[in-house]
Order: structure tokens, then C-alpha cells, then sequence
């Protein structure tokens, strides 16, 4: 068997491999980042040391996925890496920056609880903005000539990706406060109760803008959109996301309603990986071309075949350790 989709099955594992990083880290530090954001509207110095426990045992174990899918890009499809680092240089060290800083607020909070609180609700807002611009970037298309990236570097701040940055940033404040519903109590349960159905709505009306307004940059992307293959399961998906949804929110489970918020954040993401593939540099350069040599993505798929079990397993052991309500 040669192929797997209709193409290479090497560079579609690997494709597949980077897409699984990736969705495992929005899942995971997307919840982070909106309940980092979310922590702007605590009103008390106990909510927030609340908030901040709930992140303190898991926030880096979710951000190694990233680091996953960023070296995988560079070993596995080192043409592509280029390409779009060289047009992403701002967003992507602002992320980068950003991380860095959020980072630092969760774990020193104690030494200046005002000071760190500040930096936890920045720089969760600008390492969601630059994700939300990079990903739109790459549905508006990347400039290049098949080799190297021919565009100004400012693409990033035309209308799409911006838009997109803030449904993206919408979207995490949701998976925010369904994980403080699910980890907090009191003031800090009953408020993310209360905004995740406001949350939802507004974060249903920008995805479906933001699904229309693609449908109009590329015809590409119109013919995947359109696929019935992809949308029916997604629409059926989705509305069951949404009716458990609701159950958890009226019967005030803890966890359900995280769980269906993680289904339709996942239909949001197949969405975008479907539409997406099989280009690697929208909208001229796909998986084979920007390939690693064979040698190299073999040798690579191994390493992740590896090390992406041991990292789910450090997540699982950590949720499990630190799993029940923070009083």
C-alpha cells in the first residue's frame, strides 16, 4: 500500500502526526489560555488564587504538545516551516513571548499576586491572538514561490486573520470557563456557569461567519466546505455537543459540560484540518513537496510514535493526581 488518501502514506502520517499535536494542544491549553483570560473578570484576590491553582499542576504538560507540533513542522516538513515562520515572524514570537510570560505568572503568583495576575490575563489574551492570526494567515495563503516566502510580512494583519484571532480567542474563553466549572467552586463554578451559555452563542455565531467568509477567499477551500462528507457528520456532531451541552449546564454537572464544549471545538478543528488538506503552505504547496527526506520523516515518525503516548500519559497522571474541585 503506497498511498493513504490518494497520496504518500509517509508524508500523510506525517501530516496526520502534526494535525494530532495540534488538536490535542488546542483541547488541552486552549481551556488553559481562556481561563487565563477569564481571570480579568475574578473580582477578589481568592477567586484568582483559585484560578491560578487550577492551572498550577497542568499548564506546562499542555504546552509540550506545542512543542511537538512545532519540531515536527521543522523535521518532517522543513520547506514549509521556513515559508511560514518567515511570514509569522511577529505573531510567532509574540506567542512565543507571550507563553513565556503566562508561564511565569502561574508559577511566581504568590511573590506578587497583582503583578502576576496581570501577566497571566496578557499574556493568555496575546498568545491567543497570535494563534487566532497565524491560523487565519494560513487560510488567507502564505506568498511564496514554491521555495522561499515573497510576501511583506504584515498579511497577518489584513481583516481574515483577525477576525479570526478573535473567534479563536471567543473559543478558548469558552473552553476556559467550562474547565473553571469543572475544576473551581463557589463564586469562581457559578460565574463560568453562568457566561458558558453567552460563550457559546457568541462563539457559534463568529465560527459559522468565519466558515462563510472562507468560502469566499479560495475555491478550494469552497469545494471542501461544501463537501457533504464533511459537513453532515460535523452538523450531527456538533448538535449532539450542543444537546449535552445544555444537560450539563440545567442538571449542573461538573465535567459534562467541558466534555461537549471539547466536542464542538473538535468539529471546529476538523473542519479547518479538512479544509486545509492537503496543502501544507496555502494555497501551492502541499505535503510532498514540502516533505523531509524519507529517511528523516521515518526516523521522526518513530520519535513521535514514542514520545506522544509518554506525554499523554504525564497528562493523564496529572489530571488524575489533581483531579476533584479546588475549594
Amino acid at each position: 500500500m503506497n498511498e493513504l488518501l490518494g497520496f504518500p502514506w509517509l508524508q500523510t502520517l506525517s501530516a496526520a502526526a502534526l494535525v494530532g499535536s495540534l488538536w490535542v494542544y488546542v483541547l488541552l491549553d486552549g481551556a488553559d489560555l481562556g481561563a487565563g483570560m477569564l481571570c480579568a473578570f475574578q473580582r477578589d484576590a481568592a477567586a484568582r488564587h483559585q484560578l491560578n491553582l487550577s492551572l498550577l499542576p497542568v499548564w506546562d504538560g499542555n504546552e509540550t504538545w506545542l512543542v511537538l507540533a512545532a519540531g515536527g513542522l521543522l523535521g518532517l516538513f522543513p520547506l514549509a516551516y521556513a515559508i511560514i515562520l518567515s511570514a509569522l515572524y511577529v505573531p510567532v514570537f509574540t506567542l512565543l513571548l507571550a507563553l513565556v510570560a503566562r508561564g511565569m505568572a502561574i508559577e511566581y503568583r504568590h511573590y506578587a499576586p497583582r503583578l502576576f495576575d496581570a501577566m497571566l490575563v496578557v499574556g493568555s489574551l496575546l498568545a491567543s491572538a497570535s494563534q487566532g492570526v497565524i491560523v487565519g494567515s494560513l487560510i488567507t495563503g502564505i506568498p511564496n514561490d514554491g521555495q522561499q516566502f515573497t510576501g511583506t510580512g504584515r498579511e497577518w494583519l489584513k481583516p481574515f486573520p483577525l477576525f479570526c484571532s478573535m473567534a479563536l480567542m471567543t473559543g478558548y474563553c469558552l473552553m476556559g470557563a467550562g474547565w473553571l466549572n469543572w475544576r473551581c467552586s463557589g463564586k469562581v463554578e457559578a460565574r463560568a456557569r453562568g457566561i458558558i451559555p453567552w460563550l457559546s452563542a457568541l462563539t457559534i455565531v463568529l465560527v459559522t461567519g468565519l466558515l462563510l467568509w472562507t468560502l469566499f477567499l479560495h475555491e478550494t477551500w469552497r469545494q471542501h466546505l461544501l463537501n457533504p462528507w464533511l459537513w453532515g457528520p460535523l452538523i450531527a456532531v456538533a448538535a449532539a455537543g450542543l444537546v449535552l451541552l445544555w444537560i450539563g449546564l440545567t442538571r449542573r454537572h461538573a465535567f459534562l459540560p467541558m466534555a461537549a464544549i471539547q466536542i464542538l471545538v473538535s468539529c471546529a478543528f476538523a473542519a479547518l484540518a479538512f479544509t486545509l488538506f492537503p496543502f501544507i503552505v496555502p494555497v501551492n504547496l502541499v505535503i510532498q513537496q514540502a516533505a523531509a527526506p524519507v529517511k528523516t520523516q521515518q526516523f521522526l515518525l518513530i520519535c513521535f510514535g514514542l514520545l506522544a503516548p509518554i506525554t499523554l500519559a504525564y497528562n493523564t497522571w496529572a489530571f488524575r493526581v489533581f483531579s476533584g474541585k479546588i475549594h
